[in-house]
C-alpha cells in the first residue's frame, strides 16, 4: 500500500499551500468563545452573504463592459467577426477567472475558520493520502474525492459505471461551466434585444444567488467532515487504549471497508480510519477483499461477546458519517439484527441528524451512546 498512487492536481496543491499559510500566519492567542455549532452558522452565513456579492459585482461589470463589444446575440452571431468573438471570450474569461478566485480564497479562509472552531489541526499527515488541508481544498474547489482501491476495497462496486462516469463528468465541469454558460446564455438570447436592460437586473442576482447557494452547500459538507473526522479521531483513541485482539482490528477494518462501500466514495474519514487501523496490525499481507459482506460476518465468529460490539458500533458510526443512511446501510443493519443491540440504529439516526445539524459535542454524546461502554469499567 502506498500513497503514491493519487497524487493531487495543481489546483487541490494550491488550495493546500492557502490553507497551511493561514495556519502558519494565525495569532497563536486567539481563543473561540463560542460552541462550534454557533461558530459554524455564522460562517455558513457569511460565506453564503460574501459569495452573493462576488458573483454579483463581476455579472455586473461584464454586463457593463460587454457594451463596448460588438452585438452578440443568436441574430447576430453569423456576422460577428473573430476580434468580436475573441474580446467577448476574452472578457468573459477575465471575469469568471476573477470571480471564481474570489470565492475560492473566500472558502478557504471560511474553512480554515470552522476547522478552528472545531480546534482541529490543519497537520500535514504525510501518512495519509488526503490530509486535513487535502479534504478541505478538494471540498472547496469541488473536486471529487479521488477513485482509491487499497486491500480490494472499490467504492464503487455498487455503482453503475456509466453513472460513475456521469457523475464525475459533471462534477468537474459544473463549476465553471454552469457559471460561464450563464452569463453566455443571458448575453446571446437577450443580446441587443429590447430586453437588454433586463441582464443588468437579473444576471446579477442570479449569479449572486447561486455563488451563495453553491458556498453555502460546500461549508454544510465541510462541517459535516469537520465533525466526522473528530470523531474518527476518538473512535481510533479509544481502539489504541488498550492491546487488541488482532481480529478484532481486522473486524473493524472490514465495517469501515463496507461503509466506503456503501456511501460510494472513499470519504477522507473513512481513509484516516482505515489507515490508523492498519497501523495497530503487524501483519497485513493476508488481508484481502475487506469489503466483502459474508468474510465481514465470518470475522464474528473469531471474537468473544464483548468484541463484537466493536465492528458493529464503528459500522454504525461510519454509516452516519454523510449525515443520512441510505437503503443499503439499513439493509446491513437488517442483516446484523442478531447480533447488534435493538436500540442501534435509533440511535444512529440520531448521531446522523447531530452530524447533519453541525452539532459537534452533540454528536460525541451520541457517539459515546453507540461505542461499546467497556472504558468506563476500569
Amino acid at each position: 500500500m502506498s500513497t503514491d498512487r493519487y497524487k493531487p492536481g495543481i489546483l487541490e496543491q494550491w488550495g493546500r499551500r492557502v490553507l497551511i499559510s493561514f495556519r502558519s500566519n494565525a495569532k497563536t492567542d486567539e481563543t473561540l468563545q463560542v460552541s462550534f455549532s454557533k461558530a459554524s452558522r455564522r460562517y455558513l452565513f457569511w460565506g453564503g452573504f460574501w459569495s452573493f456579492w462576488i458573483g454579483f459585482f463581476p455579472s455586473i461589470a461584464f454586463v457593463y463592459l460587454s457594451i463596448y463589444l460588438p452585438p452578440f446575440s443568436l441574430y447576430s452571431f453569423p456576422s460577428l467577426s473573430y476580434e468580436g468573438l475573441f474580446g467577448f471570450l476574452s472578457l468573459l474569461t477575465i471575469v469568471t477567472v476573477i470571480e471564481f478566485y474570489l470565492l475560492f480564497r473566500l472558502g478557504f479562509y471560511l474553512s480554515y475558520q470552522m476547522a478552528k472552531a472545531a480546534d482541529m489541526e490543519l497537520a500535514d499527515e504525510p501518512e495519509l493520502i488526503t490530509p486535513i488541508p487535502g479534504m478541505m481544498a478538494r471540498l472547496v474547489l469541488e473536486i471529487p474525492d479521488p477513485r482509491i482501491r487499497l486491500y480490494g476495497i472499490d467504492p464503487y462496486k455498487h455503482l453503475n459505471e456509466r453513472a460513475l462516469f456521469f457523475r464525475t463528468l459533471l462534477y468537474k465541469s459544473k463549476v465553471f461551466l454552469s457559471n460561464i454558460i450563464a452569463k453566455l446564455l443571458l448575453k446571446v438570447i437577450l443580446g441587443r434585444t429590447g430586453l437588454r436592460f433586463i441582464i443588468e437586473y437579473i444576471s446579477g442576482p442570479i449569479t449572486g444567488i447561486w455563488d451563495g447557494v453553491t458556498t453555502y452547500i460546500i461549508l454544510l459538507e465541510l462541517r459535516k467532515r469537520i465533525i466526522t473526522r473528530k470523531l474518527a479521531d476518538s473512535i481510533l483513541l479509544q481502539i489504541k487504549s488498550k492491546k487488541r485482539n488482532p481480529n478484532l482490528i481486522e473486524s473493524v477494518l472490514r465495517s469501515v471497508a463496507l461503509s466506503i462501500v456503501y456511501t460510494k466514495t472513499f470519504h477522507p474519514n473513512f481513509e484516516y480510519l482505515l489507515f490508523g487501523l492498519l497501523g495497530l496490525l503487524s501483519k497485513k499481507e493476508h488481508l484481502q477483499n475487506l469489503d466483502d459482506w459474508d468474510a465481514f460476518v465470518e470475522s464474528f465468529q473469531l471474537l468473544n461477546d464483548e468484541e463484537k460490539k466493536w465492528p458493529i458500533s464503528v459500522f454504525a458510526i461510519c454509516s452516519s458519517f454523510d449525515g443520512k443512511l441510505n437503503v443499503e446501510e439499513l439493509h446491513a443493519f437488517s442483516a446484523l439484527t442478531h447480533l447488534s443491540p435493538s436500540w442501534i440504529l435509533e440511535r444512529v439516526r440520531h448521531l446522523s441528524e447531530t452530524i447533519q445539524n453541525g452539532e459537534l459535542s452533540e454528536s460525541f454524546l451520541w457517539m459515546e451512546k453507540i461505542l461499546p461502554q467497556e472504558r468506563n469499567s476500569e
